[in-house]
């Protein structure tokens, strides 16, 4: 189909009724796409439904089949190889999209050319969310990728577990090529849990050995807890969340202690936005200095082993004795990220 604005790889290894459902909403609701459904060596009925498919849709589909299940990054693959349109999409077969789910993105992606992946919203949760804001992993449920991006990484490494750290090393790939991961409001995609296959020990093995081949090629993020003294102006501020951005987009999370009047600027000011890993923590308005405290302790706790930074130089971090400046923040930040 010469003039499908967007790919649709859906891979599918039987489950004929999630498939049947995953395909009618999609054609239903994604004009002007193709629709690359990738069997992985179905039984009989669902090999039926698919070429049933396949047929009526004729030049609005690419059906591929292999006799056996080849797995589910490799299947995402060979389809996304055959892909031609400006944007690719990979919607797992358990998956349910709605009118307008897929406008949004595009119109992301249109407006922000450095935009590579885009992501739309899988929970009320995130749909709650008044903006698009930078993420740090894709989904196989739904996403979208351009094809400027593709066309300079291709596809997903098939020896890393097939999930959430093949995930995260995609769009750590897109990172190093100045392209970056967005989840952007709209109407909530409907998925269904991932079925484990597989041994429980198997997939621990899988793990851990994905693990260190992701850590040796990108390593180990640190947490970070940044005390901002309270009268720090707001466009100093957003200065220092767009450094600590790229330390984000690295691996690194950062959650930023600020006054209750400077919180509240933050948040109008769409500071929150900036990358799920900045995360913005009010001090109570009311306490003393042993509620901040306690506050302070709370946030350390939550992560072993997070290093308290003080945001001003000169100024000292005033619940702990051991910190970082934010000079040697920066520089940890340029040390990993080239």
């Amino acid at each position: 189909m010469a003039d499908a604005i967007i790919d649709i790889v859906i891979p599918v290894w039987n489950r004929p009724n999630e498939t049947r459902n995953c395909l009618v909403n999609l054609i239903n609701n994604t004009p002007n796409a193709r629709f690359v459904m990738f069997d992985s060596g179905s039984e009989r009925e669902t090999e039926k439904l698919l070429q049933d498919f396949a047929d009526g849709l004729d030049e609005r589909a690419l059906l591929m089949r292999e006799d056996s299940n080849i797995g589910f990054v490799r299947a995402v693959n060979r389809g996304l190889e055959r892909s031609e349109a400006p944007y690719l999409a990979l919607v797992r077969n358990t998956t349910q999209v709605s009118s307008g789910w897929l406008e949004p993105l595009l119109a992301f992606a249109s407006a922000h050319p450095e935009a590579g992946i885009l992501l739309p919203c899988l929970t009320p949760e995130q749909a709650r969310y008044l903006g698009p804001i930078e993420v740090a992993n894709a989904s196989f449920d739904a996403m979208v990728v351009t094809r400027r991006l593709f066309d300079q990484i291709g596809g997903f490494d098939e020896g890393l577990d097939g999930g959430l750290w093949c995930l995260r090393d995609y769009t750590r790939r897109a990172c190093a090529k100045g392209f970056f991961t967005h989840r952007v409001p709209g109407p909530v995609v409907a998925h269904q849990q991932e079925v484990l296959l597989g041994s429980e020990r198997r997939r621990q093995e899988n793990l851990q050995r994905t693990l260190a081949v992701f850590q040796g090629r990108w390593g180990e993020g640190r947490s970070y807890l940044i005390h901002v003294p309270k009268d720090v102006e707001l466009d100093l501020l957003g200065q220092k969340l767009e450094l600590l951005r790229q330390g984000a987009r690295h691996g690194d999370s950062y959650t930023i202690l600020l006054s209750a009047a400077l919180y509240k600027a933050a948040r109008q000011a769409g500071f929150r936005l900036l990358h799920e890993h900045i995360r913005l923590a009010a001090l109570p308005r009311l306490a003393g200095n042993a509620g901040r405290r306690r506050v302070f302790e709370r946030l350390m706790a939550e992560t072993p082993g997070t290093v308290p930074v003080a945001a001003i130089d000169g100024i000292a971090f005033p619940w702990s004795d051991a910190y970082l400046t934010f000079t040697e923040l920066c520089e940890r930040i340029r040390l990993a990220c080239p």
